[in-house]
């Protein structure tokens, strides 16, 4: 029976190794969509404050606020799936050294 737990646990390895690896690729294009989501935003608030000053044009000004919505809801889920990974591979190394 302890060996059934020691190959179980073995066959843990590789799964741990992938998901870290993948769990790295997540991080980095979260953070390079936190990057893109701050130029962005910048951009689209500057275009906001210009279309509600200069041409008072509600309508495009909520368009631009749902697309700030948008970059924001985007950050979120990336963020949501970078904290699955990093739970899912926690547990794995709980279930590997336990």
């Amino acid at each position: 029976m302890g060996i059934l737990k020691v190959a179980g646990k073995v066959l843990l390895i590789p799964l741990w190794f992938i998901i870290s690896i993948i769990g790295a690729g997540v991080k980095l294009l979260v953070h390079m969509v936190a990057v893109a989501k701050k130029i962005l935003g910048f951009g689209i608030m500057a275009l906001f404050i210009g279309t509600v000053i200069c041409y008072q044009d509600w309508l495009q000004a909520a368009f631009l606020a749902c697309m700030g919505g948008v970059l924001i809801f985007i950050l979120f889920a990336g963020e949501f799936i970078d904290t699955v990974i990093d739970l899912l591979r926690e547990k794995i190394c709980t279930l590997i050294l336990g």
